[in-house]
């Protein structure tokens, strides 16, 4: 199989109970249409749908998120297979959860994961609600914080990320 990696995007919501959603998207060049052709087989779908969703949290277990200096569990609840126009390009869609305890004032997220190099650009964007305010940020790549509460985080094909990434926010409601 000759699916190879060409973009992500993962975009962030977190609730003012504390529950921290995830969006996560990977967009492919198949050139031998392997995705799309499991569409004709719906047993062979839902095998590799069911593969791609375990490997997914097989890849949240080793990683390691605090919330405030507590430590949480990431999961992935649902993977979904879309195409961008074409047969040659499949597009993999990950809904991910955790939860952590918010308090009013200052608050942290911070993850832990394998460091390495960028296969492919990809961009984080972080929405939090009103009340919110981003305060500190501590990423591999570029970022920029707009209207005090949206983060836009990019890291090209190529760069080094450290495997660490800290966003310290201030609920100020």
């Amino acid at each position: 199989m000759k699916v190879e990696p060409i973009h992500a995007h993962s975009f962030f919501t977190i609730s003012l109970g504390g529950a921290f959603s995830q969006i996560l998207v990977f967009d492919y060049l198949d050139r031998e249409h392997y995705y799309y052709k499991l569409l004709e087989n719906e047993e062979a779908y839902r095998r590799e749908l069911g593969n791609l969703l375990a490997s997914m949290n097989e890849i949240l277990e080793e990683e390691e998120i605090r919330v405030n200096g507590e430590s949480v569990k990431a999961e992935a609840l649902t993977v979904n297979l879309d195409f961008r126009g074409a047969a040659e390009l499949p597009t993999l869609t990950f809904y991910i959860e955790f939860s952590g305890k918010l308090r009013k004032g200052r608050n942290s997220y911070e993850c832990w994961y394998e460091e390495g190099v960028a296969e492919y650009d990809y961009e984080i964007y972080w929405f939090l609600p009103r009340g919110f305010k981003v305060i500190e940020v501590d990423f591999s790549g570029e970022y920029e914080v707009l209207a005090g509460r949206l983060l836009a985080i990019w890291v090209r094909r190529g760069e080094r990320y450290r495997g660490y990434e800290r966003i310290v926010f201030e609920f100020m409601d």
